[in-house]
């Protein structure tokens, strides 16, 4: 049994949260749909699921879309854990029913993000601070949750930043996965985007520096809960004795 992580570009992988996975002794399975790797058929050996980040729109149609939406909405039924990460959370709202629209001014860079009520007693957002900086990168965002869905946190520029559906299904549009390195390769990358959208991509660097030592330690405590509350090791092995 393990854990599967699907990975959308060179980029973007799951990072910070796989290498704590790995620490805590998690077999993980990583697919890279943009490279032509297959998903598999169905989640029998499947304990888990993690979407990663990308750069593609989450309306597109390229050939691993359809597949990646089925086992989502599976993965989801069969009340297996999944945890999505930006372009992961919009092809999951997108799966589970939900609209997606490109925001009005992208965030790329740090911005605010603030619990809401349900998201300041959920678990694995406690220890979170009710408001503060987390690192994003989109374009697009989940402009109406799927039916049933709870709403954790919201920014400014863009309503849904984390949400859950049932008691196994989370999701957040930023990015709490990031070293310095990954955040610098996507300066480098988007810099004429970042350009088009009047950010400074010195500001962001500036503010990496300033947050991200905070940034950290706040992860590091919600990659503690994804791994063994929201993915216990405990789940895995009962599975493995059925």
């Amino acid at each position: 049994m393990s854990i599967l992580i699907i990975e959308h570009s060179n980029l973007t992988g799951s990072d910070r949260l796989g290498e704590r996975l790995r620490e805590d002794g998690h077999r993980l399975q990583v697919v890279r749909v943009h490279l032509g790797e297959q998903l598999p058929t169905d989640l029998d050996e499947i304990d888990g699921v993690i979407s990663c980040g990308g750069p593609q729109d989450p309306i597109c149609d390229e050939p691993w879309v359809e597949h990646e939406l089925r086992l989502l909405r599976s993965a989801n039924n069969l009340e297996l854990p999944i945890f999505g990460l930006c372009l992961g959370s919009q092809l999951l709202a997108r799966a589970l029913g939900g609209e997606l629209s490109k925001c009005e001014s992208p965030e790329m860079g740090w911005y605010n993000v603030d619990l809401t009520p349900v998201g300041r007693s959920d678990f694995i957002l406690s220890g979170q601070p009710w408001s503060g900086p987390q690192f994003h990168w989109h374009h697009w965002q989940v402009s109406a949750l799927p039916d049933g869905a709870t709403l954790l946190a919201s920014s400014e520029r863009c309503n849904v930043q984390a949400w859950m559906h049932g008691t196994n299904t989370y999701a957040v549009q930023y990015h709490p996965e990031c070293t310095i390195a990954c955040i610098e390769s996507w300066i480098e990358d988007d810099a004429a985007d970042v350009k088009n959208a009047g950010i400074s991509a010195s500001t962001i660097r500036e503010e990496t520096e300033k947050n991200f030592a905070d940034y950290e330690r706040l992860t590091d405590r919600l990659f503690d809960l994804i791994s063994q509350l929201l993915m216990p090791m405990h789940n895995r092995l009962s599975r493995q004795r059925v």
